[in-house]
């Protein structure tokens, strides 16, 4: 619950930014010939940051996507052997024990698991996302960014490990994880592209930006289909080696140190006025200067003291909840969080259990698995770099938004209703129209906040998101315990569908002059 006092505090806060933003010249602005240059993809290639962090996304994604069909098959074998008894030398994936009782229920622990984990995640997402992206106003992009992505190391390495030890527990699995949740790769990098990409071509730049995980997606099953599921996780383990490497050597800070000195002295200063505001709430507390040597009022400095660290201490302990009062300052910025919501709820919960659903409802193989992000990467990088950028110049990143939402609601009854892999196929190929939505909510958050807030705010939208996908994927799971054993077993995407109708409903909305960046 947000308390009075705590909107004081953020509106304080954000008058202190926008205060210096009257006095000094925003310093991350492009050059006037670089912002009125007609050409988007020059201006990219030659700012310094975009780029490096395109080539970090395909490599993430790489890594990600040669993966994720061997992470459903790795994790139900080993919860088999370890919980059901299945033998060491046996398998569940397809063509192995994969109907054997042990694999059934081996496969019912791996998503619970998942789906554990995945609340886990989302939730200190959730109560770091916007501390961490407020942080990297602060001290920038660049340090917060290899932070994370020296946590994302141990996810493929865990991979590795449970696959050479067939007696490890997959708790290591998701543990890293959840460890690699406490700073969001995601927060920091659209932070850091909103540094250098001006206001009106963001939507095309975060388009890109989600263009470089289709691109990974789409060359990954190609990666993955001739190795062994070994093989292709220390595959994975080298990609990201190989990223945090690069960027270690060649990633840039895109924060001005003159713009992250301004945002630490505005927000020290701001939390002095709040902390002394405090103390004048106590009688006699703020001491006059020519009485601080006095000896007869040590008593007092020393109450002084204490109590203005008891502020502070619980100053430091509420700021990630006070930093996502962010989202409480405007009708758009509360409107993006109840969309990133709604539509977080159904995308996660797609991306969670869609694959434990197909595998073991219709015997979704390697081959299939690769064929269906080949499918998703080849028209993703179509939908980014053509149908984003021409809907948005046509009709603007309204219509963008509430287009995605409906295609995504379509794609999630198609799941439902699917009778084969067909369905399954043309369900994913409709669903990325959908893709459109989180760049174009990117863009729009990132356009109506303050250059020394683009963290803040990136983060903010994303502790929502998280929330949302705490709940998403239980939710589901909780309706797929109704529908298994119904004629239509997948109806439980409807519940997905209803999501994306009611995110669609807010999305109409919005206020167009704010939304549209032009």
């Amino acid at each position: 619950m947000i308390s009075s006092e705590d909107h004081h505090t953020d509106d304080t806060d954000s008058k202190s930014l926008l205060a210096g933003d009257e006095n000094d010249e925003p310093s991350s602005s492009p050059p006037p010939s670089s912002v009125s240059s007609p050409s988007f993809l020059a201006f990219f290639l030659r700012s310094s940051g975009p780029p490096q962090v395109f080539f970090l996304t395909i490599l993430y994604a790489l890594a990600a996507g040669c993966t994720v069909g061997v992470v459903p098959p790795t994790m139900t074998t080993q919860y088999a052997r370890i919980n059901h008894g299945l033998d060491l030398l046996s398998d569940c994936t397809v063509g192995g024990n994969e109907s054997s009782q042990e694999c059934r229920d081996g496969n019912d622990d791996a998503l619970t698991a998942t789906a554990v984990a995945s609340f886990a995640s989302n939730m200190i997402l959730f109560c770091t996302g916007s501390l961490v992206g407020s942080i990297s106003d602060e001290v920038g992009r660049r340090r917060m960014l290899l932070t994370g992505m020296g946590l994302g190391l141990l996810v493929p390495l865990a991979l590795v490990l449970i696959q050479l030890y067939p007696t490890m527990n997959p708790a290591w699995f998701y543990a890293a994880s959840i460890s690699s949740s406490f700073i969001s790769y995601f927060t920091i990098s659209l932070a850091a592209l909103s540094d250098v990409i001006p206001p009106r071509w963001r939507a095309s730049c975060f388009g890109l930006y989600m263009c470089g995980f289709a691109i990974g997606i789409a060359l990954a099953p190609i990666l993955a289909i001739p190795f062994s599921h070994i093989q292709v996780s220390l595959l994975s383990l080298g990609l990201v080696v190989f990223a945090y490497l690069y960027g270690l050597l060649f990633l840039p800070e895109t924060l001005p140190t003159e713009t992250s000195e301004q945002t630490r002295r505005c927000r020290r200063e701001a939390a002095e006025r709040e902390v002394t505001a405090m103390l004048l709430k106590y009688d006699g507390i703020i001491l006059p200067i020519d009485e601080m040597d006095d000896p007869s009022r040590e008593a007092q400095k020393t109450k002084h003291f204490y109590l203005r660290q008891r502020i502070q201490v619980s100053r430091l302990l509420f700021r990630p909840y006070r930093e996502l009062l962010i989202l409480n300052r405007s009708n758009i910025f509360r409107l993006l969080a109840l969309l990133a919501f709604f539509s977080g709820i159904s995308a996660s919960g797609d991306q969670t259990l869609l694959l434990y659903y197909v595998e073991q409802r219709f015997q979704f193989n390697d081959t299939d698995v690769a064929y269906l992000f080949m499918l998703l990467g080849l028209l993703g990088i179509l939908v980014f770099t053509f149908l984003l950028n021409g809907m948005t110049r046509c009709f603007g990143e309204k219509v963008v938004v509430v287009v995605a939402f409906i295609f995504g609601a379509i794609t999630n009854s198609i799941y439902a209703l699917a009778s084969d892999k067909k369905g399954i196929f043309v369900g994913a190929a409709i669903g990325t129209v959908g893709m459109m939505a989180f760049p174009t909510i990117s863009a729009i958050k990132s356009n109506n906040a303050d250059e020394r807030e683009q963290g803040q705010i990136q983060g903010a939208l994303l502790a929502v998101s998280s929330l949302a996908s705490a709940l998403g994927p239980g939710l589901l799971r909780l309706g797929y315990q109704k529908t298994k054993d119904t004629e239509y077993p997948g109806a439980f995407f409807l519940i997905a569908t209803t999501f994306y109708l009611v995110a669609t409903v807010c999305a109409m909305t919005l206020p167009k002059e704010k939304a549209n960046s032009k």
